[in-house]
């Protein structure tokens, strides 16, 4: 041993504030609904003191306040536990301070972002999962359930006079698409649809007015139709 020197043994922790309460509380078998109760502390920050989230307490004062009376109801040793947090606090706060001096530009504003968990994480996972299940069997009940669309091409030889369509012709092409597995008959009559949804069926026109009338239906009985007014000449 060098002159003048001594060698002073310092034992750290073995364990954050966090799991120590985490720890005494389940090995005690009390919920968080039942600490929140006993001690009037909203179960959110007990959560945060749990896993050593200190900016999700609204001060050091009242973190505090809480992790003693957090103590005291799980019959820890509460100056222990409140000298760990002095230490732990100001190394917390120093590091947040250096990296505001380090990372934040002059004259910005200092947005602390929540620390992440895994308890946070794992309900923001299975809120997403449970979402995205329940929109998928909603997308695809209304599949099934809602009518088929159904568009129709408005036949490239015809032109518009007074919401009628005019043709210089004695037949004509109907065509257009609809829901996959809908059946299409075109003035009553069926007409095959191709595996993506198109059709196509040539009627016969009537000199003058002619009504055209499309309609698709699914497999639940659901159908659209369209009435095209036609005029021949």
């Amino acid at each position: 041993m060098a002159a003048g020197f001594k060698i002073k043994h310092i034992t750290a922790p073995t364990s954050s504030i966090g799991d120590t309460l985490k720890r005494s509380r389940t090995r005690r078998k009390i919920s968080i609904a039942d600490a929140e109760e006993a001690t009037k502390i909203r179960a959110k920050f007990l959560l945060a003191l749990e896993c050593d989230s200190w900016d999700q307490i609204p001060s050091a004062v009242y973190g505090r306040g809480y992790l003693e009376r957090y103590a005291q109801f799980l019959t820890l040793p509460v100056l222990e536990i409140m000298a760990q947090y002095d230490r732990e606090r100001q190394l917390y706060d120093r590091h947040c301070q250096d990296a505001k001096t380090s990372f934040a530009p002059e004259g910005t504003t200092d947005l602390r972002q929540p620390l992440v968990t895994m308890h946070s994480f794992l309900i923001g996972f299975c809120a997403c999962l449970v979402i995205g299940t329940v929109g998928a069997a909603s997308y695809q009940i209304q599949r099934f359930t809602r009518a088929p669309y159904l568009q129709l091409v408005t036949p490239a030889q015809a032109r518009t006079q007074d919401s009628m369509l005019v043709v210089q012709a004695t037949s004509i092409e109907i065509s257009g698409h609809t829901a996959s597995g809908a059946a299409v008959t075109v003035n009553g009559a069926s007409t095959p649809v191709n595996p993506d949804g198109s059709f196509s069926r040539r009627i016969s026109l009537d000199k003058g007015v002619n009504a055209v009338v499309v309609e698709a239906t699914n497999t639940k009985g659901k159908s659209t139709s369209e009435i095209l007014s036609l005029v021949a000449r």
